[in-house]
Formats: C-alpha cells, structure tokens, sequence
C-alpha cells in the first residue's frame, strides 16, 4: 500500500498565533485544504484548487525549514483538519518534536492525537446549524459573534462542553466595532468567557 498522500493547501512561518488561549506565541502554520462545512462568510481560502499532495516526510521536511526559531509548535488547521489528519501523520509531526495545536470546527473528532484542541464553530453561519460532535474534548471553544449569534446557543456550549478556556471573538468585517461592542457586552455578562480579537491580523502577519 502506497503511503497516504494529504492535501495542502498551504504551510507557512515563523509567524504568531494570533487568536485564543496561545496568542502572542511563535508559531508556524499547516493548512489543509477541503471543509466539510460552507459557512458564509469564511474568510479562509481552503479551496483544493492550487493545493499540493505531501507525504508525511514532506511535511516534516517542510515545517522543520519554516520553523527557524525552534518554536516546535505548529498551528493545523484549514478548512477543516480533521478530515485528513490521521494518527500515522500525527506520529510523524510529533515524533519530529513539534507540539500540534489544531483549530477544528468540532463536528469530528481527530483521528490522530494532538496537543491542544481549538473548537470553533459558527453556528449562525451555517444554514442547517452546528451541533459540536459528541464526547468531543477541548482545551478551548471560541465562538465568533455577530449580530446574528444565538446567545442561548453560546449558553448551551458552555453548558455542555467541558473545556479549560472559553472565548467570543468579534467578527472581523465592515461592522467589527459594532460585533466588538456585542462581544463585550457578552463576555461582561459571562464571566466564564473571556475576549479573543485576531491579533495577527492587527499586527499585520499571516
């Protein structure tokens, strides 16, 4: 059997991670192409057009020469991760020292291990909805709102999902100060939650 072949849309870095519980951190960033979801309002290029097939091998080749400061630590994500990596990918980016910190929809759970989990669905965003996949473990869940977010739907995560770090996060486009004052409104509301703004993009780095 031929070794799996995985669909990259694109890997970047040295750069930081810009939103949750690790923002601020030096990082480098793998992206997988495809979703499983067409949320409106994505601003994520996970289109399989334009990506590439990499073995595992590449992959580490790939990250080790993008991570030049020695972080060790990649950001996966995509589109949505969890439909490529697997534990044979896992055993191979983590065998090569690096901690894999993956940010997933939550409608399925990852099939190979990782370090740190980042679940963030956006419900209003998704015509039939978003029910986070069952038994899923977290380390954080971050809810982008607008205008149109369910508070009650915000309520029953919370209720629901057992994680160490909870986060709302604006939605960053033509009305951001008014999603950034709901988004206060929240958290003050909410003391379990806390605030994540997409320092990245404030700072001015992929």
């Amino acid at each position: 059997m031929s070794e799996r072949r995985y669909l990259v849309k694109e890997m970047f870095g040295p750069t930081l991670q810009g939103e949750g519980a690790h923002s601020g951190r030096a990082v480098v960033f793998l992206r997988f192409a495809a979703c499983n979801l067409a949320c409106t309002g994505c601003d994520t290029d996970f289109d399989p057009e334009g990506a590439v097939r990499m073995d595992a091998a590449e992959i580490v080749a790939r990250l080790r020469e993008l991570d030049s400061g020695g972080t060790r630590r990649v950001v996966v994500t995509g589109g949505e991760p969890t439909l490529q990596w697997d534990a044979p990918l896992s055993d191979a980016v983590r065998g090569a020292g690096f901690r894999v910190h993956m940010e997933s929809n939550g409608t399925r759970p990852p099939a190979g291990a990782v370090d740190w989990l980042t679940v963030s669905p956006k419900p209003q965003h998704h015509p039939a909805g978003l029910a986070l996949a069952d038994g899923l473990a977290a380390n954080e869940l971050k809810v982008v709102v607008d205008d149109t977010v369910d508070e009650t739907v915000i309520d029953r995560y919370a209720a629901k999902y057992s994680c160490e770090h909870y986060f709302l996060q604006p939605w960053m486009d033509a009305r951001y100060e008014h999603n950034l004052a709901r988004t206060m409104a929240l958290v003050h509301a909410r003391p379990q939650w806390r605030l994540s703004v997409q320092l990245h993009k404030i700072v001015g780095v992929p």
